[in-house]
């Protein structure tokens, strides 16, 4: 029995496959294909042989990509209908008052997802308290499906106004639908998004038409190769609420897979935090193509339950990441005015670096780390790659050294501090500007970049240490397998908390119990470890941001009302700086988690220990200041690190998946759990 889970980035895929039995590991990288499934199938098959397993033998196959995330940003999602209650077809061209820019005068929004053409209007209404003011007949579903016959779409979105409080007509004209097209898709805001917010909710159910056939597409073909690999496990998706599930959960709402493959990195980076006693760290997760941030306080990752990406709204749970687009990939230009600049543009896996000689001419910062020194030919060659350090200067002299009069090392040093900065702002805007004092916590890298930049970032972060993980580079595959299965519901319940209706609120409770529950069963989770939490959304009466508040629920199915008080005043008091506790406090939505518990690894300890320092498998001329001086730099082979050896900067550390950096100045030591610890010396 082995355990197998597989991250998609943007310019690579990780696997991995770990026998929990004996505790042993395989990994393996190979370059991503846009939109495809092969090259998962293709590195597959590779670990697999690598470890001489077949797919008979999997237990749980669990899979995060970027295939939603890429079809929303680079729009080429599905081309989708949107069905409105009449009156409402301006619904996401006007939005909300949210904006990039709050005084800018000449700024312009990003455009819907569903243009208005293909938005139709519905003859139906029904009122905030749930009740039909105006029927949907059946005259109306005839000229709407015959509306939709006549668009060219792969999908149907729709959201009437109040659904969220009686979901009747979408329910009616959804089954119309499927009914007469069954090769379309159809999404109701009620099973997407049942909230209170017209935009909001209409705006997150075109997100699951726009991306939903793209992911089921996907999916689908990812399904198949793994049946034709012999796989007889089910497929399990990573969600970016940080739990998995099935693949009938996921197609039922496409928006859960947004941010799928970072969350796994997360996942991981919480676990490691727990085994070392640390409360408090930063996850840095450097690709190919982007770098991720997420904060774990306290032990606890942050989820969010709305996020504005690319000026689109979307209201769905998920893990508290922060991307920006700096990369190993990313492409350095410098502009008009002669500032130097990194990304958005990235090399991706096609056609990749200039150092890797498949035809990139353009500078990115795996060129300039290979130019300074850190990495070397040696490092790629089980990645079957070609080394071309001399292509690499050629892009990095006449796209950045020459225009800025400066010599190429001295270029790419600026190319590693300016992307760290970037990088420094990202991560400062998600500790110290909601008033956290990063001194206080870890930088835990991972990635195929990122342990090598945490060193470089370090520096002018004042943050206590950075932790690098075994296998640092497939971290996010190995974190997926330590995610649960995870079921989320809502439903709006309004009401003043002191005195809310204790009848409604048991009903409304156990409704939400039910519907988990009832998941659970369907993905085979056996009782005994299935847990049902609660939370609800409050807010102070008349206020407009909700706060999400863990609830426990009493031996008579209500809520706890001292205690629910107290946790709001304080939550509230830590998120915007104050609180009131004379006001009333009011009820927006009801919340449920269910949670299945799998069995999952374990991070291995070593029984070794260091005997001596550890002896370097050769040295390198590395650049380590702006200046472009070059010193000699040990190396070290990783899997010959054992608990208690230190090493003293600089240094660089080998391994399959990736490279780690240490800068004069800092001191690196390796514990029982085979993580490198960086610190600054004295």
């Amino acid at each position: 029995m082995v355990y197998v889970s597989s991250d998609v980035g943007g310019t690579f895929t990780d696997l991995v496959l770990i026998d929990p039995t004996t505790g042993e590991v395989w990994i393996e990288k190979v370059p991503s294909r846009k939109g495809s499934a092969e090259a998962i199938l293709d590195g597959l098959g590779r670990v697999l042989d690598a470890a001489g397993r077949s797919g008979e033998g999997a237990a749980r196959f669990i899979h995060g990509s970027t295939v939603a995330t890429n079809a929303w940003l680079t729009r080429t999602g599905a081309s989708a209908a949107l069905l409105v209650t009449r009156g409402f077809r301006d619904i996401l061209e006007i939005g909300d008052q949210r904006r990039r820019h709050l005084y800018k005068l000449d700024q312009v929004r990003s455009p819907p997802l569903v243009p208005r053409s293909r938005i139709i209007e519905v003859e139906e209404r029904i009122d905030a308290c749930g009740d039909v003011v105006l029927p949907l007949g059946e005259d109306e579903m005839e000229r709407v499906c015959a509306q939709v016959a006549s668009l060219d779409i792969q999908s149907v979105s729709i959201s009437f106004i109040f659904s969220q409080a009686n979901p009747l007509h979408e329910k009616l004209i959804a089954r119309e639908l499927q009914r007469r097209f069954p090769h379309l898709s159809v999404y109701c805001s009620c099973d997407i998004n049942p909230e209170i917010g017209e935009y909001q909710r209409a705006n997150t159910t075109a997100v699951a038409g726009y991306v939903g056939p793209e992911v089921e597409r996907y999916l689908c073909a990812l399904g198949r190769g793994l049946a034709a690999s012999g796989f007889t496990s089910p497929l399990l998706l990573m969600r970016s609420d940080g739990g998995v599930a099935t693949l009938d959960a996921v197609l039922a709402n496409p928006t859960t897979m947004l941010l799928s493959g970072p969350s796994g990195g997360v996942i991981a980076s919480v676990a490691l935090a727990r085994e070392l006693g640390c409360r408090n760290v930063v996850g840095f997760d450097m690709g190919g193509t982007s770098a991720d941030f997420s904060l774990v306080f306290d032990g606890v990752a942050g989820v969010s339950n709305e996020r504005v990406i690319d000026d689109q709204i979307l209201r769905t749970s998920m893990l508290d990441i922060e991307t920006i687009s700096s990369g190993g990939g990313s492409i350095a230009t410098v502009d008009h005015a002669g500032a130097l600049r990194i990304g958005p543009q990235s090399a991706g896996a096609e056609p990749g670096p200039a150092c890797f000689a498949k035809g990139g001419m353009l500078p990115t910062l795996t060129d300039a780390l290979a130019l300074i020194g850190i990495l070397h030919p040696s490092d790629f060659g089980q990645a079957n790659m070609r080394f071309a350090l001399e292509k690499a200067e050629q892009a990095i002299r006449s796209h950045v050294a020459v225009p800025l009069g400066l010599s190429v090392e001295e270029a790419a040093h600026g190319m590693i501090a300016v992307a760290c900065s970037q990088m420094r702002q990202a991560i400062r805007g998600l500790t110290i500007e909601r008033g956290h004092d990063l001194r206080a916590f870890s930088l835990v890298a991972f990635g195929g970049a990122g342990p090598i930049f945490a060193a470089f970032m370090a520096e002018d972060l004042e943050i206590k240490e950075v932790l690098i993980p075994p296998r640092a580079g497939v971290f996010s595959a190995f974190g997926m397998l330590l995610a649960d299965i995870r079921h989320k519901y809502q439903q709006p319940f309004l009401a003043t908390v002191a005195t809310v209706d204790e009848a409604a609120l048991r009903a409304s409770l156990a409704q939400l119990r039910i519907k988990a529950e009832q998941a659970l069963e369907r993905d085979g989770v056996p009782a005994d470890r299935c847990f049902i939490s609660f939370s609800a959304d409050l807010r102070y009466e008349g206020q407009f941001h909700n706060v999400q508040v863990p609830c426990g629920i009493t031996k008579s199915g209500l809520w706890d009302l001292a205690t629910m008080s107290r946790r709001f005043h304080h939550l509230h008091q830590q998120m915007y700086g104050y609180c009131d506790r004379t006001r009333r406090i009011e009820s927006v939505n009801l919340r449920v988690e269910g949670v299945g518990l799998v069995e999952k690894p374990t991070f291995p300890r070593s029984e070794q220990a260091a005997d001596g320092a550890p002896l370097p498998s050769g040295h390198r001329q590395v650049v380590v200041d702006r200046r472009g001086t070059r010193v000699s730099c040990p190396v070290y082979q990783r899997a010959a690190l054992l608990p208690g050896h230190q090493l003293d900067g600089p240094a660089v550390v080998t391994q399959r998946d990736t490279t780690t950096f240490v800068l004069p100045g800092q001191r690196a030591s390796i514990n029982a759990l085979g993580v490198i610890s960086i610190r600054a010396e004295g």
